[in-house]
């Protein structure tokens, strides 16, 4: 039953998703004299997975479950030593990679350090439309149901594949980071694969919070933005790899990989209705 569940969330994410992107891609590839406008559906995409997650449990759980699937986006009852990977891991992963370029001499774009207002306009403008509110679809639908079944390391891996390859429009869509950056569908897939088992790591530890996942995500795609020297060279995508693949294999080595926490217990809190 919950693996018919998780089909029918991607499938339904898929579709929302990729029929949104569409005219974008259609636009930058082949239909150049398509109108600018018809790529402004393609900005309520990655909605996708959040539309998906509470139309699916609108009709497993009725009004009620959607009401609990949005307040677990504010509720933080968890210790708070998890607000400091939450809010500083990412960005300490991206200044590492930016200074392990440096200290290589790899010629990297010209790159100033952005204001304090810059981050926080970028850091809004990504939670709302650009990746942060697909936690509600991710980590609150899929995750839950997948570790069901299959232990945290697994289910990470296999909804970040999901998860990474869910992106494949935006590389053929103008003006997208995966575009400009030229960066291979295949090694952007692996490196969210990865990311997916620092996720699971931090839902598994703050007992299922949708507010940190929405946070990792939004502060993560904010470095991604704001840093982009890692991204503009291979190198620096390969930097930025290993030391997400480091920091994932000491996860797994110190928590475990059955749940990803000491408490060997799995956080379940969409699945069981409100």
């Amino acid at each position: 039953m919950m693996l018919r569940k998780t089909w029918a969330f991607f499938a339904l994410t898929y579709l929302i998703s990729w029929f949104l992107w569409l005219p974008s891609v259609l636009r930058s590839n082949g239909f150049p004299n398509l109108p600018e406008i018809v790529g402004l559906p393609g900005m309520f995409a990655v909605l996708g997975p959040t539309i998906a997650a509470f139309v699916l449990i609108g009709l497993e759980s009725g009004r009620a479950g959607m009401g609990r699937l949005l307040r677990r986006a504010f509720e933080t009852g968890f210790s708070a030593w998890w607000w400091l990977p939450t809010l500083f891991l990412m960005p300490v992963i991206g200044l590492l990679a930016a200074g392990i370029l440096s200290l290589l001499g790899t010629d990297i774009p010209e790159w100033t350090a952005p204001t304090l207002l810059a981050v926080l306009i970028t850091a809004v403008t990504i939670l709302f439309v650009g990746g942060g509110l697909e936690e509600f679809g991710w980590r609150g639908y899929a995750l839950d149901r997948m570790q069901s079944s299959q232990n945290a390391v697994v289910a990470s891996l296999v909804l970040g594949f999901f998860w990474g390859l869910w992106h494949l429009p935006l590389f053929f869509i103008d003006g997208t980071t995966q575009a400009e950056a030229s960066i291979p569908v295949w090694q952007f897939i692996l490196q969210i694969m990865v990311l997916s088992v620092l996720f699971t790591w931090l839902y598994n530890n703050t007992r299922g919070s949708l507010l940190v996942a929405i946070l990792f995500h939004t502060i993560g795609n904010t470095t991604s933005a704001l840093l982009p020297p890692y991204f503009a060279t291979e190198i620096g995508r390969w930097i930025n790899f290993g030391l997400l693949l480091v920091t994932a294999m000491i996860v797994v080595l110190i928590w475990g990989y059955q749940s990803l926490n000491h408490d060997q217990e799995i956080p379940r809190p969409s699945i069981v209705k409100s």
